[in-house]
């Protein structure tokens, strides 16, 4: 292993109190994330170095002590923003956990947010520390400090009026979620954009359009995204990798373990032990 190799680790635990709320803590030099989403929120906080990273179409540079924030099916990158590359612990509360949140500061929806990258060091600070309880285990004083870090950050941060959802009424939108269905239909499928162009009747260069505006993804990285969100529901079963590899339209469990990690951070082994 080399010098640059022994500089990265990453560890994932879930606290069953926070509704099996799943907690990275990394640290990476050279690694780098492919575009992916999450049908969970993603918060988290450097603790050293800078991450630079993209989400939807905005390019941030996050330095120590900034907060990152990911909407629900928002793509995303990361890679290091320095030389030393970046630490951080985040976390990834599914909707149940931020409606409870959202209810007690009586907003009337989930919460969303259009800063990705937020500047404020006391909250980060306690951001942290609430991260350090729930990974050692300690539940009831983990789930306080969580639960008040969620909410003073949807309190002090989240955009008031929700989320503007026109878009979804769109042509492009409406076009998509056919291109969506064929493609989780069989996720196995050897997919071509002619085969997408004709489910929506239209050509290959507007479904190219179409993912660029409704998914911010190329058709490809939207079909391998789809792949490991499957593949890491299934993980959550005894099934062998290598049946899991298969049935989700990999080649083998090697090419599932590289994407997987390159858009989790970590092995399929890892996610796995981690509960």
């Amino acid at each position: 292993m080399n010098d640059a190799n022994e500089c990265e680790e990453a560890r994932l635990t879930r606290h069953a109190g926070l509704g099996d709320l799943e907690l990275l803590t990394a640290r990476y030099r050279n690694h780098a994330y492919a575009l992916h989403t999450h049908d969970s929120y993603v918060f988290g906080v450097v603790v050293a170095g800078a991450e630079k990273l993209r989400i939807n179409r905005q390019a941030y540079l996050a330095p120590a002590g900034s907060i990152i924030v990911v909407n629900p099916e928002d793509p995303h990158d990361g890679e290091k923003g320095c030389e030393a590359g970046w630490a951080y612990r985040t976390c990834y509360p599914r909707a149940e956990l931020m409606r409870e949140v959202a209810e007690d500061l009586e907003l009337g929806h989930l919460p969303m947010f259009s800063q990705g990258i937020l500047e404020a060091p006391d909250l980060a600070g306690e951001f942290v520390q609430a991260h350090r309880l729930a990974v050692a285990g300690k539940s009831m004083e983990a789930e306080t400090a969580m639960l008040t870090a969620l909410r003073e950050l949807t309190r002090c941060f989240a955009d008031r009026g929700g989320r503007d959802l026109s878009a979804n009424d769109s042509a492009a939108a409406r076009r998509f979620r056919r291109y969506r269905d064929l493609v989780e239909a069989d996720l196995t499928g050897a997919f071509e954009l002619g085969d997408l162009a004709e489910v929506a009747g239209v050509t290959r260069f507007q479904v190219i359009r179409d993912f660029k505006r409704v998914a911010g993804m190329t058709p490809g990285q939207y079909l391998r995204d789809c792949r490991i969100r499957a593949a890491s529901a299934l993980m959550r079963t005894s099934k062998p990798l290598a049946e899991i590899a298969f049935d989700t339209g990999f080649a083998d469990q090697s090419h599932l373990t590289r994407q997987f990690k390159s858009m989790r951070g970590v092995s399929p082994g890892a996610f796995r032990e981690a509960g």
